[in-house]
């Protein structure tokens, strides 16, 4: 029978492929986790905006309603002075 001899060349060219095989798996799943990390941004986007219109939309009525008060006084102030010139 004959020995099988393994040299330092079949042992480098075996880790090569190892290397390379895992080069192709590595890729891959970087590939799906960018897709991940894109899907998962936009999601994290679209929250930021559902927040922000949630928070902006009372802010927005109660400047509407200062903005109101406002101007409801100014004309009190208004037509009081022009009552007191005539």
């Amino acid at each position: 029978m004959g020995t099988l001899q393994i040299t330092y060349s079949d042992i480098l060219t075996l880790l090569s492929i190892i290397a390379v095989a895992l080069l192709i798996i590595i890729l891959y799943h970087l590939i799906f986790v960018s897709t991940s990390l894109r899907r998962t941004a936009e999601r994290v986007d679209q929250l930021s905006e559902d927040i922000e219109s949630l928070i902006l939309k009372p802010i927005g009525t109660i400047d509407y309603m200062i903005d109101w008060f406002i101007a409801m006084v100014e004309n009190m102030k208004g037509g009081g002075e022009k009552k007191k010139k005539k």
